[in-house]
């Protein structure tokens, strides 16, 4: 593919990297390629890889309850084709490293990373080094979008270089590197077949999945297993049936955009679920109340919802947005849609584990230091965790320094992935405080002789409880313990790994999250019949998060995602040709602008999850989920004709109007 390493250059400046560069000579030979999923999966394509009888890099089954009794029962069956093209999830900070290799027996690695454990991982054993040789050095990551949660050509490259050149070796991808480095979202090419009563009520869904995985086969077979799990997670079903097959294409190798390729089944779902209703005669938001899932539900495939609120989320952005009003009144060319979405908040995987730990010491003046591996990626993870430890040990957020970003100082985290942070980092940072908090209490308990278990820590005192006059300070009670007879130095540590168990790897079926969020939207639009232009009028977005820790950061992450949202549905697109990336520049590639965004009124909804820290869940990628749908359902609507493709150019309107008018025409 476009993008293949053919050599690796390190000098004292970039002038003079360039000039060596430009004086390598590469012969290729031409062979015969594929560039599209359906040429590349036909029988009798070019092989890309001589060990594959085809050009499977993947094929996967998942099947839950008896899709053939649930089909042969629904009294209306409906059957939809939906395409998602290549997308890039346009980071603002670029793809960077830096390498220090000098040492035969230390590798440091400066980088923006969503998980530092994974790359410390993977380099250690494909370097031969123990992974306490290897350290992860990152700070504050400028987005990630998914995109950062794996190593990457660059960061062998540039150790490979430093250790051959002896010093540090510094790789920065340019703009339109970025296309090539970073592997976005490929092409998606859904078959989705749903089986219902004549009441709305969903018996089955059967989804066949077509996915470009590029050259080569890395981590993209998560985004089939992501899909085919969380087909049968959202309404309440009897059965779902998934196939899904990575293909290889000569196209660059690709994983997901921003929503884990959970945007393009949510978009294609909740689209078909518009026509359905419409085949029905029923309203949309009813059709989705009639099917969402509950607290205390248990899926197909034995997951079990703790805390849910996706229908409170549906009745309160149907109220907001005044959806009883509007839909199917609205003036021409003025559409409203919904869509509905779920996520976990972390859960095991990959790994039998999903750990998160924390340290935390508190100096003897009472200011605290929380060790964390978790970064930060502009998300408010850091302040989050500030205030779950300044809660737990009842003092303020701003008396804690977050220290992150090394791998040789910070403790074990799987990472900032999967919507884990305030979930399962958090847990683990309750316990830690808990731990420095048991060693005050002993202090405290003393002086105020009464029983540990009677003292409260509210607002940096410390007092029995009904007695808030006997209150003595924290910092006191810090000062105290450190210069008692026993000399105890404060410092709490804890850990936490929800205690479920990974699927099982051949049923498919288990409880591999202790939580899960759910969400709702409502998208409002104005369709230029003449141009095709879609104006996106406004929002109303509702999130289930468990409890806002943090309602500003909560707010900030749902005008995010929906931002986001609208760049994948109306305006993000790889174009490709033979293999290469035709507008690799924020120039060419469209996204958003902010005068583009609509107004968003959101709507936190809490359900306070009884495993959540404080009851949190996530909000990391759950919003997104619902916004590509609500907005393609609400452009259908305003012009009468559904729209099977994402993104909605206004070529592709055009083309619906077209479409449209042809069939009226032959009507």
């Amino acid at each position: 593919c476009f993008g293949d390493e053919i050599a690796a250059v390190a000098a004292v400046d970039e002038d003079t990297a360039w000039e060596a560069a430009e004086l390598i000579r590469v012969e290729y030979e031409p062979l015969p390629s594929v560039f599209s999923v359906e040429d590349a999966a036909a029988e009798g394509a070019p092989l890309l890889h001589e060990y594959n009888e085809n050009n499977f890099a993947d094929d996967l089954s998942m099947n839950f309850g008896d899709g053939e009794k649930a089909f042969s029962e629904a009294q209306h069956i409906r059957t939809d084709r939906y395409t998602v093209h290549p997308s890039h999830s346009c980071f603002s900070e670029h793809h960077t490293v830096l390498a220090d290799y000098s040492l035969p027996d230390q590798l440091t690695i400066w980088t923006p990373i969503q998980a530092s454990i994974h790359i410390q991982m993977n380099m250690s054993f494909k370097f031969g080094l123990p992974a306490s040789s290897v350290r992860i050095m990152n700070l504050n990551t400028g987005g990630a979008f998914c995109g950062r949660g794996a190593d990457k050509p660059h960061h062998y490259i540039a150790a490979l270089l430093s250790r051959k050149a002896g010093k540090p070796v510094k790789i920065r991808c340019s703009a339109d590197e970025e296309f090539i480095v970073y592997h976005g979202g490929g092409t998606y090419n859904f078959t989705l077949k749903t089986g219902v009563m004549k009441d709305g009520t969903i018996k089955a869904i059967e989804t066949d999945l077509l996915l470009d995985c590029g050259a080569y086969m890395g981590s993209q077979f998560i985004v089939l297993r992501f899909l085919g799990f969380t087909l049968q997670m959202l309404y309440k079903l009897e059965a779902s049936r998934f196939r899904g097959r990575l293909v290889y294409t000569n196209n660059p190798p690709y994983f997901f955009h921003h929503g884990t390729g959970m945007v393009a089944l949510r978009f294609a779902l909740g689209s078909q679920l518009d026509l359905i209703a419409q085949d029905l005669g029923i309203d949309p938001v009813e059709l989705r109340q009639i099917n969402a899932v509950e607290k205390g539900y248990t899926t197909p495939s034995k997951s079990y919802y703790a805390s849910c609120g996706l229908k409170e989320c549906i009745q309160k952005v149907s109220r907001k947005s005044g959806w009883k009003k509007k839909y199917g009144k609205l003036q021409p060319y003025r559409g409203i849609g919904i869509g509905c979405g779920m996520i976990r908040a972390g859960g095991k995987g990959m790994l039998d584990h999903d750990t998160s730990s924390a340290f935390i010491k508190i100096e003897e003046d009472g200011r605290a230091s929380l060790f964390t591996g978790l970064p930060d990626m502009g998300q408010g993870s850091h302040t989050a965790m500030a205030m779950i430890a300044a809660e737990t040990l009842g003092i303020t957020p701003d008396t804690i320094k977050v220290i992150a970003g090394d791998t040789d100082v910070t403790p074990f985290d799987m990472g900032a992935i999967s919507q884990r942070g305030t979930f399962t980092t958090g847990n683990a940072v309750i316990s830690a405080s808990l731990d420095a908090r048991k060693q005050i209490e002993k202090t405290a308990a003393q002086k105020l002789r009464v029983k540990a278990s009677q003292l409260l820590f509210r607002d940096r005192t410390i007092y029995p409880k009904e007695k808030p006059e006997q209150a003595v300070s924290f910092e006191d009670m810090v000062y105290e313990t450190l210069h008692s007879q026993e000399g105890r130095y404060i410092m709490g540590k804890g850990f936490y790994n929800p205690p479920t168990e990974g699927v099982d790897t051949m049923t498919f079926e288990g409880n591999p999250s202790l939580a899960y969020s759910f969400g709702a939207q409502i998208a409002e639009v104005e369709v230029n019949p003449e141009t095709g232009e879609v104006t996106l009028l406004k929002m109303t977005v509702a999130h289930d998060v468990g409890r806002a820790i943090n309602p500003l950061a909560v707010e900030g992450q749902m005008d995010g995602q929906v931002f986001s949202g609208v760049g994948q549905t109306l305006f993000e697109e790889c174009v490709m040709e033979n293999g290469q990336v035709l507008n690799p520049s924020l120039l060419e590639y469209k996204l958003p602008r902010p005068f583009e965004l609509p107004e968003i009124e959101n709507i936190i909804v809490e359900t306070i999850d009884p495993h959540g820290p404080f009851g949190a869940k996530e909000v990391g990628q759950g919003p997104i989920q619902c916004t590509t749908q609500a907005i393609a359902n609400a452009v259908s609507n305003a012009i009468g004709y559904p729209l099977k493709k994402l993104p909605i150019t206004p070529e592709r309107v055009l083309q619906a109007l077209d479409q449209k008018r042809k069939k009226q025409k032959n009507a």
